[in-house]
């Protein structure tokens, strides 16, 4: 999604398989790759005529992540959601509208939600990094809807986050898994690389230690998310057709639906091996 083509390196630990860029680019270039060649940027919009039957589905997408997060935690009208590299909020505000709690995101820029404030007024939104929180926030959930991939320092944010949490806090992150069918299928195409925005790429039992490590202890991996596992498959092909990511998406959505409709038999299986997302459930560790 980057219309320089330029080369990237991972490197994979040998002792614990986890994967990362190296060398990263520094975060003062960062902003070069999130322009509007970004498709997280560009949202329903792209998809032109189509781009209603894609805002519902994006809507879906967040009552799928609400429904984690009361399948996790027990949610009152106190309870306190925070969203880390929130994007667009429409999360919290689903959050927040059906769940009548407090919300509140952050992330780097305010791109997500600028000059939307209508919209979102009801959502304590805020520019700044996972070290500028407050100790005395004790969010009762947080969470990371594919974000830890993007953290120049996951180690040192977790402890924070430990650091600013209550014993009943739960943490929910769903990330790409390195150990996935996608992944080996579309091997060098694969877009779990996204680079180089993804600066981690995790699989069960690296994520879990880095858990361990940052005070957090691990209560359950699953092998999918609340994301469509046929995004990265589709995504995937682009990659390797070279698609021009700048351009309307509008005449590939039929494409899309069609190929989405033949991938139904696999998806049937993602609760039994891991398509492409996994999500990991955790809470602070008192020991």
């Amino acid at each position: 999604m980057h219309p320089v083509k330029e080369k990237f390196n991972f490197d994979q630990c040998e002792n614990c398989d986890y994967v990362f860029l190296n060398p990263r680019v520094e975060e003062k270039e960062l902003h070069r790759y999130y322009t509007p060649y970004y498709l997280p940027y560009r949202g329903a919009e792209v998809w032109g005529k189509y781009k209603s039957i894609v805002a519902k589905s994006q809507h879906n997408q967040d009552l799928k992540k609400l429904r984690c997060v009361t399948d996790n935690a027990q949610i009152s009208k106190k309870s306190l959601i925070l969203d880390i590299g929130c994007g667009k909020p429409s999360f919290l505000k689903a959050c927040h509208d059906k769940l009548s709690c407090q919300t509140m995101g952050i992330d780097f820029n305010d791109s997500g939600w600028a000059n939307q404030e209508a919209i979102y007024q009801n959502i304590d939104l805020k520019i700044g990094e996972i070290s500028d929180l407050s100790n005395q926030l004790k969010p009762d959930v947080i969470t990371m809807w594919h974000y830890l991939e993007h953290d120049y320092k996951p180690e040192k944010h977790l402890k924070h986050l430990r650091s600013i949490s209550k014993p009943e806090t739960r943490l929910i992150i769903e990330v790409p898994n390195f150990d996935s069918v996608s992944r080996q299928k579309f091997g060098k195409d694969w877009a779990g690389w996204h680079t180089p925005r993804h600066i981690s790429l995790f699989s069960p039992n690296n994520i879990k230690l880095l858990l361990q490590n940052s005070g957090w202890k691990t209560d359950d991996i699953l092998c999918h998310g609340t994301m469509d596992p046929y995004l990265l498959f589709w995504m995937s092909k682009m990659q390797a057709k070279n698609i021009d990511w700048s351009k309307n998406m509008e005449d590939e959505f039929l494409n899309f639906l069609w190929g989405k409709f033949k991938f139904l038999p696999q998806q049937l299986k993602e609760k039994q091996k891991s398509l492409g997302i996994m999500t990991v459930i955790a809470y602070p560790d008192q020991s």
